[in-house]
């Protein structure tokens, strides 16, 4: 096969940095039988891991121009013949890969099927559809402020208002009042839809797994966030422990789960899928992405179920079946603290809890001394990021308490 393969995701070998670990194209396609091309950004050089030799190298300046990967995809059609493969696991690089997949003939999802996995409003028609409860909510434009009031005072205060293919909660915005709605409405960038919905209270979930190529979900992960991440933008704590397998609430949530993704229509992927466990008891529909999970998701699954997300997804690219044989064996949970403001910092002082604690079985904080400075994504140098694991839920969960409480670091100014 001719493959080629878009990646932004950074490696840091021989550091003690937090990196792509499980990303490893190498492991999964064999660079010796297929014929190899990767376009990365410098960010994304460091994660071309593949021995010298077994692939060819394009570095862009951006990779979220369309116009610019046309001259190096026709450059590759034109040497090695039609592209088999265009492979991108970054969910902000999905739209402008499933557009060029369209163009140049390419399997894999095209721009309808990707519009399954990231258009917040399209997703919540289908699951609706299924009868399954999601929040309500519409579609709204910039200057459409009577439409905003009239779904106010149906659906009341507070209102979240968000893009429709955001991510990481970018954009996102609680909405209290009807000043704050006609200020947010207006001022909406011109002609670009808006998912306006009503407020849920209660807990929110992740949920995650596996999709295979006839739409079954043959692999499920639910657990529960310790705050969310648009808390996370105001500067809380963020993260997420599982629930124990087995409990009522792990087989309604894996139920519920699989109901909206087989409404949905996802296919040969993987999902990461929110939903909320409201103050009434109902299970309602938030969004999902067809795509690995971000934070420290895919690492505490791959510790507690063996499973390589990554991996198995890219089997089910290059038309395998996901290998998925595990269960889930433990318990595990992840925790992250954000940077300070005012960067860059220096660090002065910082919690460890290495050893202290009998489910964590991994940490990174920056070290005394250390510069921290501003990165993109979650994936990258926080002022703290914790992994647990443990045989009970409860071990896990208490040990995440005990980081909430005690965890501090202290900086000045560079």
């Amino acid at each position: 096969m001719n493959i080629v393969i878009v990646n932004n995701l950074p490696r840091f070998p021989d550091t003690p940095r937090w990196d792509f670990e499980l990303v490893r194209y190498e492991d999964f396609i064999d660079h010796d039988e297929h014929t190899v091309s990767y376009l990365v950004n410098q960010r994304g050089l460091s994660g071309v891991t593949a021995p010298a030799g077994s692939y060819n190298l394009y570095l862009f300046d951006s990779l979220s121009d369309a116009d610019a990967y046309r001259p190096v995809l026709d450059a590759i059609t034109q040497a090695e013949g039609q592209i088999d493969r265009l492979i991108v696991f970054s969910e902000g690089l999905q739209d402008v890969v499933a557009q060029l997949r369209g163009e140049y003939d390419i399997p894999g999802n095209g721009p309808e099927q990707n519009r399954l996995g990231r258009d917040k409003l399209v997703m919540k028609e289908k699951v609706a559809a299924a009868g399954l409860r999601v929040p309500r909510f519409t579609s709204i434009r910039a200057g459409q402020v009577d439409d905003a009031l009239a779904f106010a005072v149906e659906a009341g205060y507070p209102l979240i208002l968000k893009p429709v293919d955001g991510q990481s909660s970018a954009g996102v915005q609680k909405l209290d009042n009807e000043a704050q709605l006609r200020a947010a409405i207006t001022a909406l960038p011109a002609q670009i839809p808006h998912d306006l919905e009503e407020f849920i209270d209660g807990e929110l979930f992740h949920v995650d797994g596996l999709i295979n190529a006839q739409g079954q979900v043959n692999f499920v992960v639910p657990s529960r966030y310790v705050n969310t991440c648009l808390d996370f933008t105001f500067g809380a704590p963020l993260g997420a422990a599982m629930i124990a397998p087995g409990s009522e609430l792990y087989e309604a949530v894996c139920r519920f789960s699989v109901q909206c993704i087989e409404a949905i229509g996802l296919r040969g992927c993987p999902f990461h899928l929110e939903l909320f466990h409201s103050r009434h008891g109902e299970l309602v529909f938030l969004e999902v992405g067809a795509r690995v999970g971000g934070a420290d998701v895919p690492y505490v699954i791959d510790k507690t179920t063996g499973v390589n997300l990554f991996g198995e997804w890219l089997r089910m690219i290059m038309g395998e079946e996901a290998s998925v044989l595990a269960s889930i064996h433990a318990v595990g949970g992840w925790l992250m603290f954000p940077r300070p403001d005012g960067l860059p910092l220096r660090v002065e002082a910082v919690s460890d809890f290495e050893g202290q604690l009998a489910s964590l079985y991994r940490q990174l904080v920056p070290q005394l001394g250390e510069v921290i400075e501003h990165e993109e994504g979650y994936c990258s140098m926080q002022s703290g990021r914790f992994l647990f694991c443990a045989d009970s839920a409860e071990r896990v969960e208490q040990d995440m308490q005990r980081v909430m409480r005690e965890f501090s670091i202290r900086t000045v100014a560079v």
